[in-house]
């Protein structure tokens, strides 16, 4: 048997989950949840919030979770 490691992450950068962004993503819920933000959607988008300034652009694919992108004068396509 041969495994095949997967070395794509490398072209990430990942984002340690700490308690600001647990509480931010708790808000959104309750902002949002109406509107049928999902809890891990939620993690992501207070993620997003966090890095606002870090990052030029936004992409996601899902419609939803885009929505709330714009909602929150986040930079996204």
């Amino acid at each position: 048997m041969r495994l095949f490691l997967d070395t794509s992450f490398e072209k990430y950068n990942f984002v340690p989950v700490d308690n600001l962004i647990v509480t931010r993503a708790k808000d959104l819920i309750e902002k949002y949840g109406k509107e049928g933000l999902r809890t891990l959607d939620s993690i992501q988008l207070a993620t997003a919030i966090s890095l606002k300034s870090q990052c030029d652009l936004f992409i996601t694919t899902d419609k939803l979770l885009h929505s709330f992108f714009i909602q929150e004068s986040l930079p996204v396509l």
